[in-house]
């Protein structure tokens, strides 16, 4: 790759489209392997986000990325346009993933982007309940009675952790998690087209009853931090106390312009993504539209206990 020396510009990509069942999956950032997002611009434009990596290491990632998940980038963002209703998933920690399959377990965050008249989301259980009865129930095609659910409304958010059996239905959702797509489809609703991994993930499931656990104002758990930010007027950002981390912006309304000094000004809108490098640090955030709002994605360094914590505005 040239110009190895050269200072890392913010990156923009290319999404990648799938169609599912239920509707379509559109992968913003990704680095999966099957899934490897292309800059769409500037002079690292058709590099993938695997490459780039593998170049520049922990300048793009920063070194507390790095030292967790080497060269793979830790978070993935993807959009979720959920038309039918989505299998009853549940994904697995890291401990149990890296021991199992020697992978990264799944921590996702949910934010509501639009939903639908019949929209629901389907999280854990409303109640107490023992791995028999579920397996019963799920054997029964009689899940629906056991599980919590939710009318989601755009704007809300709600954190997919490990262990937590979850589905969705009618509803438009950005997902930001953990760079991996482990996860185990417990039960479908009837149907027999695709396959089930209920005995192969019955022990990762969590059957106490739903607790949400997720702050308004935003949320850091050991594998990235989140932050909702509503952009009224410019804002200065630098590396100073964010411990070497890249930041991702991800805009959720409106519109802005990333401007970093000496490198040039990136705008950003609905549904973009910009991967600022660690290396940068000192940039400045412009909205575009007065109603602008966006979302902050960052790594913070690892407790060595890993309790979900507030995040303040």
């Amino acid at each position: 790759m040239e110009n190895e020396n050269k200072k890392l510009p913010p990156l923009k990509f290319l999404p990648d489209r799938a169609e599912m069942p239920w509707g379509t999956v559109e992968y913003r950032l990704a680095d999966l392997g099957f899934i490897d997002s292309m800059v769409s611009e500037g002079w690292l434009g058709g590099n993938t986000l695997s490459d780039i990596i593998q170049t520049y290491l922990e300048r793009l990632t920063g070194e507390t990325s790095f030292n967790w998940y080497g060269t793979q980038f830790p978070v993935l963002v993807k959009h979720l346009d959920v038309k039918g209703r989505t299998s009853l998933h549940v994904n697995p920690d890291d401990e149990s993933a890296e021991q199992r399959y020697d992978a990264f377990g799944k921590t996702a965050l949910w934010y509501v982007e639009e939903a639908g008249p019949n929209a629901r989301l389907y999280l854990g259980f409303k109640r107490d309940v023992t791995a028999s009865e579920f397996w019963e129930a799920c054997n029964n095609n009689n899940v629906a009675p056991l599980l919590h659910s939710v009318t989601p409304k755009a704007g809300e958010s709600y954190l997919i952790v490990p262990g937590l059996v979850h589905a969705a239905k009618d509803v438009k959702l950005l997902e930001v998690a953990e760079c991996s797509e482990l996860w185990f489809r417990l039960h479908d609703w009837g149907s027999t087209e695709r396959e089930l991994h209920l005995e192969e993930a019955i022990d990762l499931i969590d059957f106490r009853a739903w607790k949400n656990v997720l702050p308004q104002n935003g949320t850091t758990v050991p594998q990235f931090g989140l932050q909702k930010i509503e952009l009224k007027e410019p804002l200065q950002n630098s590396s100073e106390g964010l411990e070497d981390t890249f930041l991702l912006y991800i805009c959720l309304s409106g519109s802005a312009v990333i401007d970093v000094p000496d490198e040039g000004k990136v705008p950003v809108k609905k549904g973009e993504v910009v991967l600022i490098p660690a290396e940068t640090e000192k940039f400045f955030l412009i909205p575009s539209d007065r109603d602008t709002v966006l979302l902050e994605v960052r790594m913070d360094p690892r407790p060595e206990e890993e309790p979900v914590q507030e995040v303040t505005d």
